[in-house]
């Protein structure tokens, strides 16, 4: 196959990292191809930046300095051959993140905005399986997460124009929500009202007289405006594919478009707000510690624990709510009955007197496998000390006083 190569230049002033930079030419693929493809090697390439595409091309750069075989083994997979990929080290540079890079952290709009610049990364990835329509969005890149409350009903249409005219943007809508449910909600446990994964470039949003409500790759940017009433709250996930750190306004009035419902500026406070979240290693246990900033009809707290996040997680304590607070409180719990010389990932559930609950993004790992080395002595049944190799039913002493039984082959 004879292709022309193409390397990648960038130029970039101010704070800078190493970088490396990938153009690949995809034989016989159309632009929508391409962003597909382009869309596949999220799963296996976190960190890539600075990404384009077009009629038969795809560009990226990664802080990792990727061989160009693995790139191309992952281009293969997807079925994307024939494929020539051209890598240079280049550097680039760090981006302020802008919005709320994770659901719980969502600003809220209440008027036509622009936003210099845009989130430096995706924070906790919160949409895996929650976007099923049309093969919409399903992994965030450079997003951001937003409010929307209204005031009086009407419709609403919606304006996400990138200050670069080249940005692929993309966006999800979830809701209606109402100011007892929208945290239980957030993030997103269902398929979002509208949405676009065009691959297109340039402005896409919501607005009257659309056909669809959700589009894949092969969508013109544009769906349905949304009928709303008041008191309903929206979640709006606006999320940057290109991933070039550059900005975007946000319009509810634009050219002959017009939004009829009024968007309020009454803050949307979420049942409780966690600020804090850790879990450490504590004399024998494992203390788990979290901070709430505010609460509102907080019934109770589960603390969940697993060793296997694949296999499931297990109820290991509740805390009892503070139902209404707008002080900072702080919370503790213990967990004795942990797995040694393993990982331990803890995290909270949160629910409501009205029963809503909700399970906080956020994971915290304390890792027992150093903790548990910590050997004062092994005895036998009969309390004598005896080798570490000795074989049958031992008890292992620890430092801190604990002891575990071992049965030892």
């Amino acid at each position: 196959m004879k292709t022309t190569l193409l390397l990648l230049l960038v130029g970039l002033t101010g704070t800078a990292f190493g970088q490396t930079s990938y153009n690949i030419h995809l034989e016989g693929k159309t632009s929508q191809q391409c962003k597909e493809f382009l869309g596949e090697l999220d799963q296996a390439i976190s960190d890539s930046y600075k990404r384009g595409y077009g009629d038969e091309r795809i560009s990226f750069s990664t802080t990792t300095n990727y061989e160009v075989s693995y790139i191309e083994e992952l281009l293969n997979q997807a079925g994307a051959t024939p494929v020539v990929v051209v890598k240079n080290r280049n550097e680039h540079l760090s981006i302020e993140k802008a919005g709320g890079v994770d659901c719980e952290l969502a600003q809220q709009l209440c008027s036509s905005s622009s936003v210099p610049g845009n989130s430096s990364g995706f924070g906790i990835q919160e949409l895996p399986n929650n976007n099923t329509v049309d093969g919409c969005l399903t992994l965030e890149h450079q997003s951001s997460w937003y409010y929307i409350n209204i005031q009086t009903g009407g419709s609403m249409s919606l304006r996400i124009n990138p200050v670069s005219g080249s940005d692929d943007y993309d966006f999800a809508i979830w809701g209606p929500f109402t100011a007892v449910n929208v945290g239980a909600n957030c993030p997103p446990v269902s398929s979002p009202v509208r949405c676009s994964y065009s691959a297109l470039s340039g402005a896409t949003g919501i607005r009257v007289g659309e056909p669809d409500n959700s589009e894949s790759s092969a969508g013109d940017r544009w769906v349905n405006a949304l009928t709303v009433a008041s008191n309903d709250i929206y979640i709006l996930l606006i999320d940057n594919f290109s991933i070039s750190g550059t900005g975007y306004s946000i319009d509810f009035n634009w050219g002959g478009n017009t939004t009829t419902a009024v968007i309020g500026c009454m803050p949307v406070v979420l049942p409780v707000d966690v600020s804090t979240f850790t879990a450490e290693y504590n004399y024998g246990s494992n203390l788990i510690t979290w901070t709430t900033e505010s609460e509102t009809n907080n019934d109770y707290f589960e603390i969940e624990w697993t060793a296997e996040p694949e296999k499931g997680w297990t109820t290991i304590a509740q805390v009892d709510g503070a139902g209404d607070s707008e002080s900072q409180l702080s919370y503790s719990a213990q967990h004795s009955d942990y797995k040694r010389d393993a990982l331990n990932y803890y995290r909270i559930k949160q629910t409501d007197f009205d029963g809503n609950d909700r399970t906080y993004p956020k994971t915290v790992v304390v890792d027992n496998r150093l903790e548990s080395m910590k050997v004062l002595k092994v005895v036998n049944l009969l309390g004598q000390e005896v080798s570490d190799g000795e074989k049958g039913l031992v008890i292992y002493v620890y430092e801190d006083g604990s002891c575990e039984k071992i049965m030892r082959q």
